[in-house]
Order: C-alpha cells, then sequence, then structure tokens
C-alpha cells in the first residue's frame, strides 16, 4: 500500500491500535503521516511544572498545526521557586550588606520579586500559548490541595481568563481549585459543555465563608442548562462544609444523564443525605443513565457526628426505593461501612436489574454467601424466571476469595456478561497447608479451574460448598461454559504479584473463544 494513496482517517484508525511512542514518531516518517504523529503527541497537554520542557512546549504550541491538534488541556498549578544566583560579584555583595543593615528582610523581599517575576512571566508564556488552543474540548484546572503554599497568581490565571480563550467549544471541565477562586465563574458563558465536574476545597473555612463565595459558582452552574454530566466531590480537607446546606442551590437539568458524589466515607459532610437526594437526584431520576456513589478516606472531624452519618450511601439508596429510574444502565456503589449489611443494596439492584447493563462494587470484599445474596438480587424471579440475568454486561466487584465455583456462578447467572472484573485479596485452598508443603495455593486455582471447570471434576476446593452445588453439576458446567459470553476477564490481586496469572490466561484461552481477554489490574492506589 502506498502512503500517499491512504486517506488521512484511515491512517487516524490504524494509529488507535498501535503504541502511543510508536505514533509519534510518524512525524518524521512522511509529510503524509505527520498529522497522524503530530495528533498522537499533542491530542492530550499538560502544564504542571517550571521547566525548560514546559517553554519549549509553548513554543510548539505557537505554530498552526500543532494548536489545532490539541483536544485536552490539563492545568495543576505549579510552585515557583527563587532563582538562586551561583556567582554573587564583591560590589554586589557588598551592596546587600548595606541594604541588609538597614532593612533586615531586604533579601526575603528580593527573593520575593524574583518570585513575582517568573510567576508573572509563566503566566504570559502559558496564557499566550493557550489562547492559540482553538479545538480544546477538555478542560481540567487542578490544584493540589495537599500543598500548604500556592500561588493565587496562577491559579486565577488559569481559570476564569483561560475560560474565557477558548470556553466556546468546551465540551467537559473539571475544576479543581481553592473555594474563593470560584465566584469568579459568575460571568464565563459555556454553551457547548456537556460535562462538569467540581471538587470543593474549602479547607478551615466556615461555612459563612463558603456561603458568600459560592454565590457565583451556582450562577455559573444555573447557565449550564444544557449539562448530561455532573460530578460532585469533597474531602477531608475541607473541615466545615455540609453539601446538605447547598442542596436546593443545584437546581435542575433537563439533559443530565450522569450523576456522582464522592465523599469521605463517614458521611460528615454530608448531614442529611435524604435532603441531598430529593434536591439534587430525584428531579433527573427519569433522565439518569448512569449513578456513582463513590468514598474518599475519612480525617479527624471537629464535630461529634450523628450515629447513622457514616450510612449516607445507604440512606440515599433507601430513599430513592419508590423512585422510578427508568434509564438508569449503570451503577457504581462504595460498599461503606464494610460490616454494614446489604440488604438496602439487594433492594436497590432488585427493582432496577431489569434494565441495569453495567454494575461496579468497590471498597468492601464479598465472602461466598454475600456474593450469592448479591447475584439472587440481580435475579429477581419476577422478571427472571430461570433465575439467569440476561441483561447485565459487565460486572467489577471485590472478592474475598476467587474459586473456580465462583466463576461458574457469575457463568451460571449472567450468561451474556462480556466483561468481569475480580479484585480479590486470597484463592481458593489453605493458605497454611500450601506454606507447610511447599505448594503455591495460586497453582492450586489453576489447576482447580482446569480439573474442576474444563474436566467437571467432583472434587473442589471450596468452604461454602453448598452454595455452589447448582453450578457444579455435570450437565451445567458443560452447558453454561458453551454458551457464555464472557469476552474480557481481569483479575487485580491485592497481595503481591504470582506468575500464576499467565498460566491461568493459558487455561482460559484454550478453552473459551479466542475473542476472549484474559488480564491482570493494577494494584489499587488506595
Amino acid at each position: 500500500m502506498i502512503v500517499n494513496d491512504t486517506p488521512y482517517d484511515v491512517w487516524s484508525v490504524v494509529s488507535t491500535y498501535l503504541p502511543s511512542r510508536d505514533v509519534e514518531k510518524l512525524c518524521g516518517v512522511s509529510r503524509q503521516l505527520r498529522p497522524v504523529g503530530l495528533d498522537a503527541r499533542f491530542r492530550e497537554v499538560k502544564f504542571s511544572r517550571h521547566d525548560s520542557k514546559m517553554k519549549r512546549l509553548c513554543e510548539m504550541l505557537g505554530r498552526d498545526e500543532v494548536a489545532i491538534r490539541v483536544r485536552r488541556l490539563t492545568i495543576e498549578p505549579w510552585l515557583v521557586q527563587p532563582r538562586t544566583k551561583t556567582y554573587v560579584s564583591k560590589s554586589e555583595n557588598l551592596w546587600n550588606r548595606v541594604n541588609t543593615f538597614f532593612n533586615p528582610k531586604y533579601m526575603e523581599e528580593e527573593a520575593q520579586k524574583r518570585v513575582e517575576k517568573r510567576i508573572n512571566k509563566d503566566i504570559r508564556r502559558v496564557t499566550g500559548a493557550v489562547k492559540r488552543l482553538e479545538n480544546i474540548h477538555d478542560y481540567q484546572i487542578l490544584y493540589d490541595e495537599r500543598s500548604t503554599s500556592y500561588h493565587r497568581q496562577l491559579v486565577g490565571a488559569f481559570l476564569s481568563p483561560a475560560l474565557e480563550a477558548f470556553g466556546s467549544k468546551l465540551i467537559s471541565l473539571t475544576i479543581k481549585v481553592p473555594f474563593e477562586f470560584l465566584q469568579h465563574l459568575s460571568y464565563v458563558r459555556l454553551p457547548q459543555l456537556r460535562s462538569f465536574n467540581i471538587y470543593l476545597c474549602t479547607g478551615d473555612a466556615s461555612m459563612e465563608q463558603v456561603q458568600y463565595s459560592l454565590d457565583g459558582f451556582f450562577v455559573f452552574i444555573h447557565n449550564l442548562r444544557d449539562l448530561e454530566h455532573l460530578g460532585i466531590s469533597a474531602t477531608s480537607s475541607s473541615r466545615d462544609l455540609d453539601l446538605s446546606y447547598f442542596s436546593n442551590r443545584w437546581g435542575v437539568f433537563p439533559r443530565l444523564k450522569s450523576f456522582a458524589l464522592s465523599i469521605p466515607f463517614n458521611g460528615g459532610l454530608l448531614s442529611s443525605p435524604e435532603d441531598f437526594y430529593r434536591h439534587v437526584m430525584e428531579p433527573h431520576a427519569r433522565t439518569l443513565e448512569k449513578l456513582k456513589l463513590s468514598t474518599t478516606h475519612s480525617g479527624p472531624s471537629r464535630y461529634k457526628l450523628p450515629p447513622d452519618c457514616h450510612l449516607w450511601i445507604r440512606r440515599i439508596l433507601k430513599s430513592s426505593f419508590d423512585a422510578e429510574f427508568p434509564r438508569l444502565r449503570e451503577v457504581e456503589l462504595a460498599l461503606r461501612p464494610l460490616k454494614a449489611e446489604l440488604t438496602d443494596l439487594h433492594t436497590f439492584l432488585g427493582r432496577r436489574a431489569p434494565i441495569l447493563e453495567k454494575l461496579t462494587l468497590t471498597d468492601r470484599a464479598l465472602n461466598d454467601a454475600e456474593l450469592v445474596e448479591l447475584f439472587q438480587a440481580l435475579c429477581p424471579s419476577e422478571e427472571y424466571h430461570t433465575g439467569q440475568n440476561t441483561v447485565l454486561g459487565s460486572l467489577k466487584i471485590k472478592v474475598a476469595v476467587l474459586s473456580p465455583q465462583l466463576l461458574l456462578l457469575v457463568a451460571q447467572k449472567f450468561p451474556r456478561l462480556k466483561s468481569l472484573c475480580l479484585t480479590f485479596a486470597d484463592v481458593a485452598g489453605d493458605a497454611q497447608n500450601s506454606k507447610q508443603t511447599g505448594f503455591d495455593p495460586q497453582l492450586k486455582l489453576v489447576s482447580s479451574l482446569y480439573l474442576g471447570i474444563f474436566h467437571c471434576c467432583s472434587t473442589l476446593l471450596t468452604t461454602h460448598k453448598e452454595l455452589f452445588e447448582q453450578a457444579l453439576q455435570r450437565p451445567y458446567t458443560v452447558l453454561v461454559l458453551d454458551t457464555w459470553c464472557l469476552r474480557n476477564l481481569d483479575l487485580a490481586n491485592s497481595s503481591p504479584t504470582y506468575p500464576w496469572v499467565y498460566a491461568l490466561k493459558q487455561i482460559f484461552l484454550r478453552n473459551f473463544p479466542s475473542t476472549l481477554n484474559v488480564g491482570e489490574l493494577p494494584l489499587p492506589t488506595n
């Protein structure tokens, strides 16, 4: 095939199947492939530190052929350090001593002037490059709330002024800045915005201060009439923040399809989950297609929390029992607290099971008994007379023990499942006995999978064998695996990685259709 005769659109599609680093090298291969290489290299641009690379990047963005390629821009306001001189002349040293004699803070003031000069220079350089980016669709400004200091000039310059520069075509926006900057958004107009994620970082500020500063922010929110995704996040560093106080100020978005809420797991930032559901979630029940309730780590609270405050996710789910979500297709929930009973979760999932296509449960590892109850809730008898859920296509959960019986049960209950992600801490078998005998339990699982699943061995290892008896019958085993639609299996072990995953992958590839993809997920970050 001759490069000159191949349309750009074809090369663009082909490049998606190649490693990014290899595609970036196409810039120097030929003139016809140069646009493909530029797209791969400059599709996503990030500014996060003051160095020579940032200077070169700004210079390259000054070229029209590069600027039009940028689709996603991420700015993480950086900390500028004063430049120290490697050599000071005798006359300059004498001058510094004389000025320090009359002004003890002279050297500090001079260092601060140098910092201000570098900050202004960075602002001019970056904003000059950003103004040339006419095709930005996704913008993220992410301030590090863990940092004890930051430069207000950088945050202010890269928020409202930057949005005014390319906001007319912006589709997705993520903001994580100190709360006092949010009031400057009141005059910003983003007519094409469809996705908005906001991180509320209030620190030690009181609710009175937060309320005053967020007035302008809610003016900005109410102007986003075509919003399809809204994500609200708050972390434990926001000591006095109460999201319930602003429950009735978020407004209604007629086209909202996705909603996400993330707060510390103790629920201290949401005093009334019921009010939050009634004002924020319930008005969008008929349009929501995706719901995500997740948690972050929790810090010490200044005040004594109500006894049921940590049950905020359960209280939201319970408030939604009587509401209809006719379009809800995807649900992601954090199972907090870790030892709480799951009745409300089962009730919620049972009512959404007929249309639910993707389910993700995080934070908590489920044992065999809890897994059986969960699968039964997802297969309500009034909707699925055969006991099989034929709608669910993706399942991501954490399990206490990975066993062949679990995989068989999943195959039996969800025959149309296409993607399965399992995070586990242990595998079937006695780890203590394995240490004594020198036999790796991971290899024991591989052997059990091969014998128990594919050769229908009757001797299977599990501590809850009675829970899986139906899935272990010989006719069921053959039928379930022959008709299972699984195409992607991801495994993540919370313990150190072993080479047994490769052996497990080979077993699946030999006994499942060739289209099955088996991979190992990276270890969780938290």
